[in-house]
């Protein structure tokens, strides 16, 4: 069974939700925040942050986030934040081309904790 992840909210209008649902620990101390969904010519994407509260380097953080416009899902994408130190946030977008979205729920999806 996948563990349960708690989101930190940084922004009121944000547009995230755990794949496994509801509330626990995030895994190794990890704090992700996201911003909300936007669309370009290239497709949707939305900013994600992840803060590192663990006392060790994580080597890997993958972002997972599904995406979709209006209650139609339209995709799937993920980011890799690499070495990221204690006490530090890594900053990324999640991009998924050629789509418009309007929301996206996101998880870290690695590691595990």
């Amino acid at each position: 069974m996948r563990p349960k992840l708690r989101l930190a909210a940084a922004v009121p209008t944000l547009a995230m939700a755990a794949f496994a649902g509801g509330a626990a620990a995030d895994p190794a101390g990890l704090i992700l925040s996201t911003d909300k969904v936007r669309s370009d010519s290239g497709g949707a994407f939305i900013s994600v942050s992840v803060k590192n509260n663990s006392s060790q380097v994580i080597d890997q953080i993958v972002v997972t986030c599904a995406f979709r416009n209006g209650s139609k899902a339209v995709g799937t994408s993920s980011t890799t934040l690499f070495a990221t130190v204690p006490g530090v946030t890594g900053q990324d977008q999640v991009r998924l081309f050629g789509v418009s979205a309007t929301a996206a729920d996101c998880a870290i999806t690695s590691p595990k904790s």
